[in-house]
């Protein structure tokens, strides 16, 4: 499903809870539907499960644009899903990874994030704040500071850099050359809308992020996925967004953001004005008092 449509689905889903239903029989019905895979709850299920860590290692370089011998190749999932009724316990508000690089080579310590809104601009505040707490956890109080390898990967559905035609960033600490200060803090910025609103710009990109975020918008849109059949990562991704993988008790716990409620609370208003409608006890006018919803709206349903 795509945003609209799973946000739709929750609110149904927490409706038919809220009116004692079987939420177990209402999730069955689209069992054979695909999640919206940027949804936290969703993508956490996904990439923080150690059974998927070969879809997440894969996701990581291919977002880092890692090759050879600078893949992350010995990675360990710092606060992963655990299987059960609610799944996913942890302090830590984002999917964190940690990859070994041999004693005389710093540690990686990777974050995965994805931002949908960006709050006014306040996003870059809680990104560098995000950054400096993560680099605050590496180093326990007395010890000689030992920094690790610090990414902060954040998928995002605004422009950080409008005017660039390029759709991954890379940000890290410069001075007035370009000459990087420290290269052991980077923060990659993955403009997914740019991506998908302008994919003709970028048909001859090929590179793995660009199959990755092709890969994920088909099956968010549930659209033809025969292009991606004979690639066994994208196999695996391709069975992990199915909704049946995810139980009516976990999609109770799944968050929804400000933007998600107002969807699920209009599509919930439709729904009510059909009926209505469909009962012809009320007119247009009255309708529209109760639900709120505009005239033209509820007249478009008849």
């Amino acid at each position: 499903m795509e945003r609209n449509e799973f946000a739709q689905f929750l609110g149904k889903l927490k409706n038919a809870n809220d009116n004692g239903q079987d939420i177990d029989a209402f999730v069955k019905q689209y069992e054979h539907r695909n999640v919206y895979f940027y949804n936290d709850g969703c993508i956490k299920k996904i990439l923080a499960n150690e059974k998927n860590l070969m879809l997440t290692t894969d996701l990581v370089n291919a977002a880092l644009g890692l090759i050879g011998s600078d893949r992350i190749a010995n990675p360990k999932l710092v606060n992963p899903f655990i299987p059960g009724e609610f799944g996913y316990h942890s302090v830590e508000p984002d999917i964190l990874l940690t990859n070994d690089r041999g004693e005389k080579n710093p540690r990686d310590r990777i974050s995965i994030e994805v931002q949908h809104e960006d709050n006014y601009s306040l996003f870059k505040d809680r990104l560098v704040l995000y950054v400096a707490r993560l680099t605050n956890n590496m180093v326990k109080q007395g010890e000689v500071p030992q920094l690790e390898n610090l990414h902060v990967v954040s998928f995002q559905f605004f422009d950080a850099f409008a005017r660039s035609p390029n759709y991954r960033h890379t940000v890290q600490l410069k001075n007035q050359e370009q000459e990087v200060y420290f290269d052991r803090q980077t923060v990659t910025l993955v403009e997914v809308a740019k991506f998908l609103k302008n994919a003709k710009d970028y048909v001859g990109d090929n590179c793995r992020l660009a199959q990755w975020l092709r890969a994920i918008d088909t099956l968010n849109r549930e659209a033809d996925f025969s292009e991606f059949a004979n690639d066994p990562v994208f196999k695996v991704l391709q069975n992990e967004v199915k909704l049946c993988n995810f139980s009516s008790r976990y999609l109770m716990t799944v968050d929804m953001s400000d933007f998600d409620r107002a969807v699920a609370e209009y599509s919930t208003k439709m729904d009510i004005a059909k009926k209505m409608l469909e009962q012809g006890k009320l007119s247009v006018t009255e309708i529209s008092a109760v639900t709120g919803l505009p005239e033209a709206k509820i007249r478009d349903l008849k």
